[in-house]
């Protein structure tokens, strides 16, 4: 039966601890970095351990530059899947806009087969119920 569970917490709550744990070997994406000043983020494959540059912050801070060719490379991996489980990470607002994992997102929403677990930020929460209106998703709050 197709099943979506949206994990949420507020930031540094813990989501992609949880994902990690309970969803190693399972088709999806997790983000990870490179320690405690975040300054590169990393898109995890669960299934197989890669990981590719996700995003990074220019030299003197400011807002991450995103790696696009690793969210292609994600949506294209979840658009192959047909059925079974995947996994997404930090959905947020880039996906709310169109960008990030959306084409995944409507990929997923679009196959009958896919039961999804997706990691989303506390105040996203309702946009994402609207997102998943009509199919039964389970919120799993952290934190």
């Amino acid at each position: 039966m197709r099943r979506f569970e949206l994990v949420t917490a507020p930031h540094d709550g813990g989501k992609t601890a949880y994902l990690l744990s309970h969803h190693k070997g399972v088709p999806g994406f997790v983000t990870t970095n490179d320690g405690p000043g975040k300054e590169r983020l990393f898109l995890h494959q669960l299934d197989t351990g890669e990981e590719r540059l996700l995003m990074e912050r220019p030299e003197g801070g400011g807002s991450y530059i995103v790696n696009q060719e690793a969210f292609d490379y994600a949506n294209e991996y979840i658009m192959d899947i047909h059925d079974g489980l995947v996994v997404l990470d930090e959905c947020g607002w880039m996906e709310r806009d169109g960008g990030g994992f959306r084409p995944a997102l409507d990929h997923i929403l679009s196959c009958d087969d896919i039961s999804a677990v997706l990691a989303i930020r506390l105040d996203m929460l309702d946009w994402y119920l609207s997102l998943f209106e009509g199919v039964e998703a389970c919120v799993v709050r952290l934190s």
